[in-house]
This record gives structure tokens, C-alpha cells and sequence, in this order.
């Protein structure tokens, strides 16, 4: 039977309103239909792409049937590429028609909301945080409202006042979320920052009435810095910032821009305030390369303030590192980034938060930077150029900055990788002799965390190579199929995957490892349906490119075979 026969029934039950509950009867039923036609084949089928990725020892979690039919109706949806490329558009379409925009978000909330949201507002979330808790695992808190490039951010749908401005709601709520956070966190009596492992991750374009501003900052800064040989979007400044305090006209920053950029400056530094005060750790996200410029230079300017070592750390004091930076692994910069910020952590006497991931926009990145892979041929320069000029694009290289293939990638990504944790086992060691630090803090023993790693990846053969890494430098121990990790290094090291997504392989690394307090997290998302579209939206085509190479189908059949065992043993 081909899809669109199988759609045929969804297709026909949304032409008038239904209840909610009738809506979900009819979506299972919908699922059910699914089902009903490749189960069988899921549940005989190879259950992994990789023999090596399935641990035959590891028990299932307990989740539900329902949520396991929900699973494998959305990645049964993310396993056919033309449908995920086509979903924005669709969404978008669907959404702009009366009555049928309410059946679409009924049915979004119950698929990809479900999926991969934790819930509309933080409070909603805390059942599931207390879960993954009595699991072993932290959790990544995100309010998840995201910049729609084609559309204003829409406002969220809570309780506070509505003449303050959005962009100052969103920051009203993410300190809210530090506080959910923290409060999490003081019901298990860790009230000094260690062992704390409910993070909270902060979105910048979020933060702006109008995240234009960021992209022309970003210009700005692009032909301000000295020349680099760090490749686009180069490497900040410490004095980056000082053109919102001291405009000058050469900046062809508007006034708007200006204010609402020291706006932004000033937001992030409550944000960063309160964290310190709860011990909770905040995770800067990176976004697309055009915005990039402007956002290493406000995270170096929270760095050097927030995670400053002054030689008088103690257990009890404010946690460091407290403000982590997002390294993606596809840009091109990434290695020699990443070093020099090492570099420059240990010459200004900071700790470095890391967040290493491959990174979430690579078709956009390509598509908005042309580029000639091959010889040019008459006037191909010129459509180039033409092409660029109507494009995002603020790079002035001549390649896209980000890596042509996959496989790039994954190589970038395994050497940061091995690069952090080689500067942790240094970190780590009392005995070894380290003169680039100052004398008045050289290590005398465990002390605060000069580094801390959060390596986000879907990527197998990535999380062993780190769990490897890990117990070859000495950093944990390996007790047959065990790998011990101590509390001091579960303070410089954590293993994240988004909600949702991979939880074969979050429990993999759960089973394998143990420890006191959690290495490994979960990214949780949350906001109201109708804020977190993007994030939706984007999650379906990052499912395409995480999940690639059969991922998402490998993701159906994990679920498959187990609907298959629960409804017929």
C-alpha cells in the first residue's frame, strides 16, 4: 500500500473540528494503520543498523505503549525524506487556514510536540526531570523559542503582563527557568554547585526585539577584528563590546541596533547573576554563522567575567565553569577556535565551558553561502556573486564555512573531542606540573573545575570513543563491561542527546557507565505549541541529518519490535 493511501484516512478526518480526545483516538487510529503494515517487518527486521551499537544485557526502559506508537509514527514520518524536507511549508500552509490550523496543532502536539517537547511550561516539566533523575540522567532545561526567519517571534502564551515587551517575556522566563532549575536541585541538598546537573540552555536571538541586530553586529565585527587565520566566523575579542558603549559612525550600526544590543548585554548578565546565585550551570547555544560573530563576542564577555578564577576557589563557592560556550564541529574554525580559547583561558585565568556538538544547520549554511567547488566557467563568478549578494551569508571567505561532507565532520568532532579531554586529565592531575597557570592558582590538589566538557551527540562511535578516551587517560576506570566515573570528573565531563531522540543510546551510556551523580543528560525543550513551531520545525529537519543514514528508520524499528513484544509477546 504506498503512503499516500495510508494518509488517505488522516486526510479525511481533518476536514471538520474534532474534540481533543476524538483527535487522539483518530491520530492512534492513524498510527495504528501504520502499523499495521510494516510491524511485522520492524519487529523481524535487524532492530540495529550496527550489532555493535545494541547492548543484548540492557534492559528495555518502561515506557509506555502509547508513547512508543507515538514514536514510531513520527519516525516513520522522519524516515521519508521528501516529507521532511516539504514540513516547514506544510506546516506553515496548514496553519494559515482557519479550522485547519487547529486540527494541524492537535495533531502536531500529540506527534512532534510529545516527541521531542518536554512540556508547555517548566513546571509542566518536573515530573519528567524527576524520572531522569531516579534514572541516573540530568537534564539540559530549554525554553525553546526560536527565530523564525520568515516570520516575527510569536508571543508566549503565559500569564505575564501583556505590555511588556516579547523579547523581555523570554527573558523573564528563562531566569524563571533557573529557578525551576535550582529548586530541582536543593531538593537533593547539593546547594554549592557540585553534583548539580539540571543546566539551563539560553537561545540570544531569542533575547532582541529584532535579531536583525545580531547579524548586523556580526557584520560589524566581521570587518572590525584584525585578520585572522582562524577561518570566518573568526574568533572574539575582549573589546568587542566596547563599540555599544562608545558608538562611532564607522560601525554602521543603526541607534535601534545600539540599544538593543546593550539591552541584550545587560539581559544576559541578570541572566548570568541568577544562575551564580542558584548554582546552575547556563549553556550559550550557537546558531547560524550569521549570527555568530556577535554572539562569541557576548559569551567571551560573560566568560571572562562569570567564570574568573581568582585563586581563592573552595568548595562552597560559585561553580565554575559556570557559562559554557557551543563549539560547533562542522565550522571549519572549530580545532583551531577551540585551542586558541583554551589558550586564551589559561592567559586570562578563566575556566572554559565547552559544549561540543556537529552542529545543527549545515543545508542552511550551504545553501546561503554559494560557493564554486569546481573551476568556474565563463560568468560563474559572477552568478556567484550575485547568488551571495542575496543570501544571509556575512562571511567574506570563499568557502561555506562549514565542512563539505559528514565525514569531516565526525573527524573535527572526535579530535575536539579528544583535545578537551586530554586539557581535563591535566586539570585533573595535582602531581603533574602545569606553568601556564599563575602561581597564586596553581592546583595544590581537587579544585574547582578549570574546564568542563558537554559533549551533545547522537554519534555511537563518538560516545565510545569518549568513554575509551576517558578510561585510557585515566580519567575513569573499567571494570569488565563498566566503566566507573568519579564525582570530580562528573563535574568537568557530561554526555547530552536531545529529548526525543537516541534514547537507545542514552540508556546505553547509562547502563555502561556509573557513577554518583549524572554524566549523562538530556536536552529538554519546553514552551506553549504555537512558540516552539521553529524549534519544531527545524527538529524535523535536523532528524534528516542526526538521524541520517537510516537513523530514523533504525528509530521506527526499535520501536516497532518493541510494540510488537508488548502487544503479542
Amino acid at each position: 500500500m504506498s503512503l499516500r493511501h495510508l494518509l488517505r484516512p488522516l486526510h479525511l478526518q481533518t476536514r471538520v473540528p474534532l474534540s481533543s480526545h476524538r483527535r487522539l483516538a483518530r491520530l492512534t487510529l492513524f498510527g495504528g494503520a501504520l502499523l499495521g503494515t510494516t510491524l511485522y517487518l520492524s519487529a523481524k527486521s535487524p532492530l540495529y543498523a550496527d550489532n555493535d551499537e545494541h547492548d543484548p544485557k540492557q534492559k528495555t526502559p518502561n515506557v509506555s505503549l502509547g508513547s512508543l506508537i507515538r514514536s514510531y509514527a513520527v519516525y516513520s514520518m522522519c524516515s521519508i525524506p521528501a516529507l521532511v524536507d516539504a514540513s516547514p511549508a506544510i506546516l506553515k500552509a496548514f496553519t494559515s487556514v482557519p479550522g485547519l490550523k487547529q486540527v494541524t496543532e492537535a495533531v502536531v502536539r500529540v506527534t512532534f510536540f510529545d516527541q521531542f517537547v518536554g512540556g508547555d511550561t517548566a513546571e509542566d516539566c518536573l515530573p519528567l526531570l524527576a524520572s531522569y533523575r531516579a534514572q541516573n540522567k540530568g537534564v539540559l532545561f530549554g525554553y525553546s523559542v526560536e527565530v523564525d526567519e520568515s516570520a516575527p517571534t510569536p508571543a508566549p502564551s503565559s500569564t505575564h503582563e501583556e505590555d511588556v515587551p516579547i523579547h523581555k517575556r523570554i527573558v523573564k522566563e528563562m531566569i524563571h527557568s533557573i529557578d525551576v532549575a535550582a529548586d530541582f536541585e536543593d531538593r537533593y541538598g547539593k546547594r554549592d554547585g557540585r553534583g548539580r546537573k539540571t543546566w539551563v540552555a539560553v537561545k540570544l536571538t531569542a533575547l532582541l526585539p529584532d535579531a536583525q541586530a545580531l547579524i548586523n553586529f556580526s557584520s560589524h565585527l566581521v570587518k572590525s577584528r584584525p585578520n585572522s587565520y582562524i577561518p570566518f566566523p573568526g574568533c572574539p575579542h575582549p573589546t568587542d563590546l566596547d563599540i555599544l558603549y562608545s558608538p562611532s559612525p564607522e560601525s554602521n550600526l543603526r541607534p535601534e541596533d545600539i540599544k538593543a544590543l546593550k539591552e541584550l548585554d545587560q539581559d544576559l548578565v541578570a541572566i548570568c547573576q541568577r544562575a551564580q546565585e542558584r548554582g546552575v550551570r547556563i549553556i550559550m547555544d550557537a546558531e547560524y554563522s550569521w549570527y555568530q560573530p556577535a554572539i562569541d563576542a557576548y559569551v567571551l564577555s560573560l566568560t571572562r567575567r562569570f567564570n574568573k578564577l581568582d585563586g581563592k576557589e573552595a568548595k562552597g563557592q560559585p561553580v565554575r565553569p559556570l557559562v559554557y560556550q557551543t563549539y560547533q564541529a562542522y565550522l571549519r574554525r572549530t580545532p583551531m577556535y577551540l585551542s586558541h580559547s583554551l589558550k586564551n583561558a589559561k592567559a586570562g585565568n578563566y575556566a572554559l565551558g565547552v559544549k561540543l556538538v556537529r552542529g545543527a544547520y549545515h543545508p542552511h549554511e550551504m545553501a546561503a553561502h554559494p560557493s564554486l567547488p569546481s573551476p568556474p566557467t565563463s560568468g560563474s563568478t559572477q552568478s556567484a556573486e550575485m547568488e551571495k549578494s542575496h543570501s544571509l551569508s556575512i562571511s567574506p571567505d570563499p568557502l561555506p564555512p562549514v565542512w563539505f561532507s559528514k565525514e569531516q565532520t565526525d573527524d573535527c568532532y572526535n579530535k575536539c573531542a579528544k583535545l578537551v579531554l586530554a586539557e581535563i586529565k591535566s586539570d585533573l592531575s595535582p602531581t603533574q606540573t602545569r606553568s601556564w597557570w599563575p602561581a597564586k592558582s596553581k592546583p595544590t590538589g581537587t579544585e574547582v573545575p578549570r574546564i568542563g566538557v558537554l559533549f551533545g551527540t547522537h554519534n555511537w562511535e563518538s560516545c565510545k570513543l569518549i568513554l575509551g578516551q576517558m578510561v585510557q587517560g585515566g580519567l575513569a576506570t573499567s571494570e569488565g563491561d563498566v566503566v566507573r566515573v568519579g564525582e570530580e570528573v562528573c563535574e568537568r565531563v557530561t554526555i547530552a542527546q536531545l529529548y526525543g531522540m537516541s534514547d537507545a543510546l542514552t540508556d546505553y551510556l547509562v547502563g555502561r557507565t556509573r557513577s554518583d551523580v549524572p554524566l549523562v543528560m538530556k536536552y529538554v525543550p519546553y514552551g506553549a505549541l504555537s512558540e516552539v513551531m521553529p524549534y519544531l520545525s527545524r527538529r524535523a529537519i535536523e532528524n534528516k541529518s542526526v538521524l541520517g543514514n537510516g537513523g530514523a528508520a533504525d528509530e521506527r524499528r526499535r520501536a516497532g519490535a518493541e510494540i510488537w513484544k508488548r502487544v503479542f509477546g
